[in-house]
């Protein structure tokens, strides 16, 4: 399949922004990622320490995660089986999570994850089975 072997591998970003003495003020312009975008936002909040969230891949969305508040640690795993760990701490930084990437994100306290998407929610785009992801991703590499 042309599109696993096209999916871009997940790399930190910096998000632009201003900072002052009255606060940080953060925002997105990044049509290189998103030519379309921004498709939708949604953002997780009051999980417990410890729990995590996420547990699934997309088909085609491509994501980027920032921790607005808190401390995030997220594991993505690749086509290939790769893991690999990220730790998201400050909003100045994101997480550029493409296609076809297993994701798992673990809450620190009080901890507030952002997402934003470049396409609108549809159901059909995830691989909510861990064991569906691995024998799709064998099964097309």
């Amino acid at each position: 399949m042309t599109e696993i072997k096209q999916a871009k591998s997940p790399k930190m970003i910096e998000l632009p922004g201003h900072v002052s003495e009255s606060g940080e003020l953060r925002f997105w312009d990044n049509e290189a990622l998103f030519p379309k975008g921004i498709q939708r936002c949604f953002w997780i909040s009051k999980v417990k320490p410890g729990e995590t969230r996420g547990n699934h891949a997309h088909m085609k969305e491509s994501q980027v995660i920032v921790a607005i508040s808190g401390e995030l640690q997220v594991e993505v795993t690749d086509i290939e089986g790769r893991v690999m760990n990220f730790t998201l701490n400050s909003s100045s930084k994101g997480l550029f999570v493409p296609p076809l990437h297993w994701i798992s994100v673990s809450f620190g306290k009080e901890a507030i994850l952002l997402a934003l998407c470049d396409r609108k929610y549809s159901e059909e785009d995830y691989i909510r089975d861990k064991k569906d992801f691995d024998n799709y991703t064998k099964a097309n590499r």
